[in-house]
Parts: C-alpha cells; sequence; structure tokens
C-alpha cells in the first residue's frame, strides 16, 4: 500500500509541473465573422483596393485576408486559370475565382473565395 502512494506522489508532482493537470487552458478559437461583416481592405493584383465582405455562413477575418492576399499574388503572376472568366484558383484550401471585368462593373464584386459554406467576397469600394 505504501509502495502506490509513494510512486502517486512522484506522478502527481510531474503531472503538475508539465501543465498536464486539470489547470491547463484550452487553446482560443480563431474569432469567426458571420455573413454581412467586413474583413478589411486588401491589395488586388494591381494595386486597387479590394474590401473584403462574408457574404455567406461565417469565416475567420483572419484567414480570409491571408487567403486573398495569396490569391492576387497568385493573380499577379499569372497562375489563375481562366482569369477573367471565372476560372477557379484553389488557394489554402479555399476555391477562390476572379470575375471578368463587366461584370465587377455591373455590381462591384470582383472576386469569391469560399471554403466549407462560407464565402468571403472581394469589392471595389467599401460598404
Amino acid at each position: 500500500m505504501h509502495r502506490i502512494a509513494l510512486i502517486s506522489l512522484p506522478l502527481a508532482a510531474l503531472l503538475a509541473l508539465t501543465g498536464c493537470g486539470s489547470d491547463s487552458k484550452p487553446k482560443a478559437a480563431k474569432p469567426t465573422a458571420a455573413a454581412g461583416a467586413d474583413c478589411g481592405k486588401v491589395d488586388a493584383a494591381g494595386g486597387a483596393p479590394a474590401y473584403l465582405k462574408v457574404t455567406k455562413g461565417s469565416a475567420s477575418c483572419t484567414e480570409a485576408v491571408s487567403v486573398y492576399k495569396a490569391f492576387f499574388a497568385e493573380i499577379a503572376e499569372g497562375k489563375a486559370p481562366g482569369q477573367g472568366s471565372g476560372g477557379e484558383l484553389s488557394v489554402q484550401g479555399w476555391s477562390c475565382v476572379i470575375y471578368p471585368p463587366d461584370q465587377i462593373q455591373q455590381n462591384g464584386r470582383g472576386a469569391d473565395c469560399t471554403k466549407s459554406g462560407a464565402t468571403v467576397s472581394a469589392f471595389q469600394k467599401a460598404g
């Protein structure tokens, strides 16, 4: 009986020192924004501002900004298939598409990136 007590005491001390006890804190989840939320501004491939907005579902604005920066960088490098005609490009697990100039002028919406039921759109103007 005394052996069990002697073994469990050092084990309890080890767990407390390594943070494996009940005092360990859970990692914070990435905040998400619901449809209609503005996610800020990034520079589009040509340097013009693109204003990001969650248009469907919910998404992390931090992730959306990262995806759009990478997406526009790939467009600038000529990697977007069917650019201007709705060709899709996979970026960081998102499916992104840029619209033709006439469609952008009609509704101001230049691109959409979607993932898991969420869509974040890039617009020419804020709002």
